[in-house]
């Protein structure tokens, strides 16, 4: 082979090489993963038909089947849209703080410090029912489960107006919680008062009176 020919092989090499160098740095990049792509759920590890479960979303995909009410916590969207119905408070109570997930709070002072506090919510339907309900609130003040049998030794009738409902006693030692229950346009109502047991105790009147004074 003469020179020339030597040369001009060289160069096409060269020139081949250079190309494949080329077509491997200019390949396009893969494209990056969307926010949607990084928060939805893989369709794989869902039940088949169920939709993609989007956690950048704070409320349920369509479809998605209720919700455990028997949690020791309710999510802020499981309240119900209701008004404020009427009621006589007590003179030693207290409005308290405004909370999404209540309809009202009022606050009560006792000596030596002691202290309650009186809930008002309401939500769509039974919320699990009156067990679990009893054992989400025992669940609160750090005590285990009851059985379906020990709910009537731990509950009691009220009534406020036409309206017929349920008074339960929670008593964890130090600390106290009287929830009344009453169904009303499809929610129910949840008075709750939670605090030091002798306050509770002491203001117990107090609370029954302000539960039956409610008119909706």
């Amino acid at each position: 082979m003469n020179t020339h020919s030597l040369v001009y092989l060289l160069g096409t090499v060269a020139l081949l090489a250079g190309g494949c160098n080329r077509s491997e740095t200019s390949a396009p990049p893969p494209p990056p993963t969307s926010q949607s792509e990084a928060t939805t759920a893989s369709p794989a590890s869902l039940p088949l038909g169920h939709p993609p479960l989007d956690f950048g979303q704070a409320a349920l995909p369509a479809g998605h089947p209720p919700l455990d009410m028997s949690s020791e916590t309710l999510p802020a969207e499981a309240k119900a849209a209701v008004g404020t119905p009427q009621w006589t408070v007590p003179e030693s109570w207290t409005a308290g703080a405004a909370s999404s997930m209540r309809v009202a709070t009022f606050n009560v002072a006792g000596e030596s410090e002691q202290s309650a506090e009186i809930a008002v919510s309401a939500f769509p339907g039974d919320v699990g029912g009156a067990l679990a309900n009893i054992n989400r609130w025992r669940g609160q003040l750090g005590l285990g489960p009851i059985k379906p049998e020990d709910v009537a030794g731990i509950s009691s009738p009220v009534e406020a107006g036409d309206i017929k409902g349920t008074v339960v006693n929670i008593d964890a030692g130090a600390k106290r919680m009287l929830v009344a229950t009453m169904p009303h346009a499809g929610n129910s109502w949840f008075f709750k008062m939670t605090g030091d047991a002798p306050l509770v105790e002491a203001q117990k009147a107090n609370f029954l009176e302000f539960v039956k004074s409610v008119t909706f």
